[in-house]
């Protein structure tokens, strides 16, 4: 065996029965993708690129800024007042509520990952591989995935470890692969400091070629008979009354619907039920799901009122045919993660969707700053959320001005918006309903702005994320005003604001009975003790990191 290292990567290379093989051990190349990051838009700390290269903090233990950190943790993201609501059904035990999707410099036979987890470990619950060699072709909404790794979050010790993940055997090379993590049994945020990707280069160029043409030939038109569905009676189940039977299939996931649907003629008719078929969430399938599926759900989605294709790889060709099927019976659209939406994309939804009531565009990096103002002329629209993307302070202020009816509206990590204070001024005036705002990292947002919030939409505030704001100053007395003026307000956060005093305890135990969640973590130096906090504020969650007991 012969060993050759250098700084990113470790090559052995192994003589085996079969001939020579290479053990690859390589560290990430680029991250192509991700769902989201705790750091800035423009920053190098706590962001998905901090996974590129050999780790930096390992073997130490804590919370380091060239970490990979994502947005959530814990439950309280999915019990929040402006949590999205779940729909549709699924089989899946512990659903991804994050992904970073990372490509290495090499193809190679994957045999494991080595992740370098430096801060509450244990979110991980899922690595795919891409088929890249099975005619993946992202332009055309056809990606090839397998699922080489599954397993559910563990509760770990607070320390570092490096997490060794077997995976399953795949007989193709790669190089692409999609981590997916389950945050909801973590405390604090989980930080990663680095992947090393374990597998083998063997010398087979036969055997690749041999396996592209067996690929080529189990998708050609002579090797698959597509033959009609048979015309069976339907067995037993023609006997039950078709309230009966729709009662039954409505207990069915998505999955097992389509697999019923190929058993017989009868079975299938009655699987297309288009009120089988209002709620519809791809999201926990993104790997199966292609253009090719959404063009097969068109015939049976006349009645689609709820739709989730967060994280596909699909064009906005087969979307548009899903869109206008629905058409105006659709009063729910999640696009997060969606690379393919663009402007066309916005303008044919915006049209054919009138009705449209919630829309998540999440790091849709697709659509161009002023385009998105074509949302303002969905004039139902209560909830809208454009975390990460690249929205300018034109555009969001066209919105408030059609959208009257907002409530939910999240411009976390929008760092394209420049005048925060004039977004507040013209959600005071146009946005009277609100009850969440998300302005996480809200660079230009002063203590003016949250004041004109306070004093026009105090009544219905329920939510406000201010994290990482640092151009409020809490000498102006605008936290204090705030909880005063906003006696149903639930969730407050503010990550980072420096020097928070007792006073805002005080007032937070005083006046909100209802409150849940406080987080002032980062550089606040509060002369009180945590429990004595948690007490007299009956929160149901407590988020306060470095407070001097």
């Amino acid at each position: 065996m012969t060993v050759r290292q250098t700084s990113n990567e470790t090559t052995v290379y192994k003589k085996t029965s079969k001939g020579k093989f290479l053990l690859d051990e390589l560290f990430v190349n680029r991250v192509l993708q991700f769902s989201s990051q705790y750091g800035a838009a423009q920053s190098m700390c706590y962001i998905a690129n901090n996974l590129v290269g050999p780790p930096e903090v390992y073997p130490k233990h804590g919370d380091f800024t060239c970490t990979c950190v994502f947005r959530t943790y814990g439950p309280w993201w999915k019990m929040a007042p402006s949590a999205p609501k779940s729909f549709g059904r699924f089989s899946t035990p512990y659903p991804s509520d994050d992904f970073v999707e990372i490509l290495f410099e090499r193809m190679v036979y994957p045999t494991g990952f080595k992740v370098y987890e430096t801060y509450n470990p244990g979110a991980i619950v899922k690595v795919m591989a891409c088929d890249r060699l099975a005619g993946t072709c992202v332009d055309q909404g056809d990606t090839k995935w397998n699922c080489v790794w599954s397993g559910p979050p563990q509760k770990c010790s607070e320390k570092c470890r490096i997490f060794e993940i077997s995976f399953k055997p795949i007989s193709y090379p790669t190089n692409l692969f999609r981590i997916e993590f389950h945050h909801r049994m973590l405390q604090y945020y989980t930080e990663i400091d680095a992947i090393q990707l374990i597998g083998y280069k063997p010398n087979l160029e036969n055997y690749i070629v041999s396996q592209i043409s067996f690929s080529t030939a189990i998708t050609s038109p002579d090797a698959i008979q597509r033959d009609s569905l048979t015309e069976m009676d339907g067995g037993y189940f023609k006997l039950l009354p078709q309230e009966i039977l729709f009662f039954l299939l409505s207990y069915l996931d998505q999955v097992s619907l389509c697999l019923l649907s190929q058993t017989c003629k009868y079975l299938r008719d009655s699987t297309y039920d288009a009120f089988l078929w209002t709620k519809v969430n791809l999201k926990p399938y993104w790997y199966k799901v292609s253009d090719k599926t959404l063009n097969s759900l068109v015939s049976r989605c006349k009645k689609l009122n709820k739709l989730d294709v967060s994280w596909c790889n699909v064009t906005d060709l087969s979307l548009k045919g899903l869109l206008v099927a629905s058409s105006t019976n659709l009063i729910c659209l999640r696009l997060a993660c969606c690379d393919f939406i663009t402007l066309t994309s916005l303008q044919i939804l915006v049209k054919a969707c009138t009705n449209l009531e919630e829309l998540d565009l999440q790091n849709c990096s697709g659509i161009n700053c002023n385009e998105f103002e074509y949302i303002c002329r969905l004039e139902h629209l209560e909830n809208l959320n454009l975390y990460s993307t690249t929205i300018t302070s034109p555009a969001i202020l066209q919105i408030l001005k059609g959208c009257l009816k907002l409530r939910v509206l999240n411009l976390g990590s929008c760092f394209m918006v420049e005048n925060y204070d004039k977004v507040a001024e013209y959600i005071a005036k146009y946005s009277r309903c609100i009850e969440c705002l998300d302005f996480w990292r809200a660079r230009s947002l002063s203590s003016n702005g949250l004041f004109t919030i306070i004093n026009n939409n105090n009544m219905s505030l329920q939510e406000l994320d201010l994290g990482w704001v640092r151009s409020l100053l809490s000498e102006s007395g605008c936290f204090i005003e705030l909880v005063r003026k906003c006696p149903n307000l639930k969730k407050l956060f503010l990550t980072a604001n420096r020097y928070v005093s007792v006073l805002l305890f005080s007032q937070v135990s005083n006046k909100l009975q209802g409150f849940m969640k406080l987080c002032v973590c980062g550089e606040c130096k509060i002369n009180i003790s945590l429990k004595s906090v948690s007490i007299s504020i009956r929160l149901t969650f407590i988020t306060a990191v470095q407070l001097q007991n």
